[in-house]
């Protein structure tokens, strides 16, 4: 059952781009059948290149790729996860019978005995390439990396996205419990707070420690109108809320209706009074007034996450980084008139690519000489332990 149900996760998730977080945060489960599924979910997706580098040797034609699922978790559980390989290739038999793969089930048997008995192959190549399929990151990924910064960048982040990093999070003090002090350190979380219910009831907020830094970094006075396009989840909205102590007014906008309700319901439970939740297109929404701070926290390829949204490195192309610094410019050109004088444009990613971030600002000056930049940064994911982000503070002058 609990490789039925891991399959029914990573097979949408590998196949119609969806994630995996997601579907494991709808499962119901006792709690040694989640840690199994959840452990071979994201054992797969972190190391996707790899098993597939293994697989290869006993394959001559690219299978169908739900049977390729099949045998991804196969290969991961004999090579990584140390399960005892006689049960391990009945197991994926069985399964494959299950799931209609009738006629196949003799390849699933003959590649996964393989696997057990060849065990671990070297991998080959250049040191960008061992890497890349070593520590499962597409190589254009790093090539990117390595034309933007440097070579040992791109191999230090590949690495660094395979370890494990703390959990960052903050107290909420709009709903304010002082159980979650016991729980926090320095901005770390303590796992044992999982065993709580003040993550539930938004008392304690998990956050990555540079995407709170977005937000710790503005100059925030009590009483102003801010503007937090693109807000959902909500966790920068409500750290938002918190810096303005529940006074002025803050509007969010997203343009996912179910996204939409996810952020509302956050300000709900999180006892957030100040702020109004919308549905809209941030390149073509229009507002009746203006505010201090706009805050667009852009779509972006998200390539500074991958350390913990494992399913993305495998769902981003770089035709979908063209695409998306068109819509970055559009959210730019529409929010930017609604800043006021002396106000600010604030415009953060979780990306490391500079065409969405460094380029893309450059651009909008370019065209808006109202603007200037007072402050950007890249936050360096390795030095800070955190994600990668960018920000960039941009001063409407008239």
């Amino acid at each position: 059952m609990r490789r039925k149900i891991s399959y029914d996760i990573l097979e949408p998730v590998l196949n119609q781009k969806q994630h995996a977080h997601r579907l494991l945060q709808a499962l119901d489960l006792e709690p040694q059948d989640q840690a199994f599924v959840s452990a071979l979910v994201y054992t797969v997706l972190e190391n996707k290149l790899f098993l597939e580098y293994q697989l290869q040797h006993y394959i001559k034609k690219t299978p169908n790729p739900k049977l390729k699922v099949l045998l991804l978790m196969g290969a991961c559980e004999l090579l990584l996860m140390e399960t005892k390989a006689y049960a391990v290739v009945n197991e994926y038999v069985d399964l494959a019978k299950k799931l209609n793969f009738n006629h196949q089930t003799g390849f699933v048997n003959s590649v996964l005995k393989n696997v057990s008995e060849k065990g671990l192959l070297a991998v080959s190549g250049s040191e960008l390439e061992i890497v890349s399929i070593e520590k499962s990151v597409p190589i254009w990924i790093l090539k990117l990396l390595k034309s933007q910064y440097s070579e040992d960048f791109a191999l230090d982040y590949a690495n660094y996205i395979q370890e494990i990093k703390p959990i960052y999070g903050w107290i909420n003090h709009l709903k304010y419990d002082q159980d979650s002090e016991k729980y926090l350190d320095n901005k770390v979380v303590d796992k044992q707070v999982f065993n709580t219910d003040l993550i539930k009831k938004s008392n304690l907020i998990i956050q990555d420690i540079n995407s709170q830094k977005v937000i710790d970094d503005l100059p925030i006075e009590v009483g102003m109108d801010i503007l937090d396009c693109c807000c959902a989840p909500g966790t920068k909205t409500l750290k938002l809320a918190n810096r303005l102590n529940n006074t002025g007014r803050l509007i969010g906008v997203d343009i996912a209706p179910r996204r939409v309700e996810i952020t509302q319901e956050l300000m709900e439970n999180a006892n957030v009074k100040n702020a109004t939740i919308l549905q809209g297109d941030a390149t073509t929404l229009e507002f009746e007034h203006m505010f201090d701070i706009a805050l667009i926290d852009a779509p972006c390829s998200g390539l500074g996450v991958i350390a913990h949204k494992h399913d993305l490195r495998y769902n981003v192309t770089p035709e979908d980084l063209d695409d998306l610094q068109v819509i970055q410019k559009g959210i730019l050109r529409n929010i930017s008139q609604y800043v006021k004088v002396e106000g600010l444009l604030v415009y953060s990613t979780c990306t490391l690519n500079k065409k969405e971030n460094e380029k893309q600002i450059e651009a909008f000056l370019k065209d808006n000489d109202n603007f200037e930049c007072i402050y950007q940064e890249t936050m360096d994911p390795i030095i800070s332990r955190g994600d990668g982000f960018y920000v960039a503070h941009l001063l409407r002058k008239w």
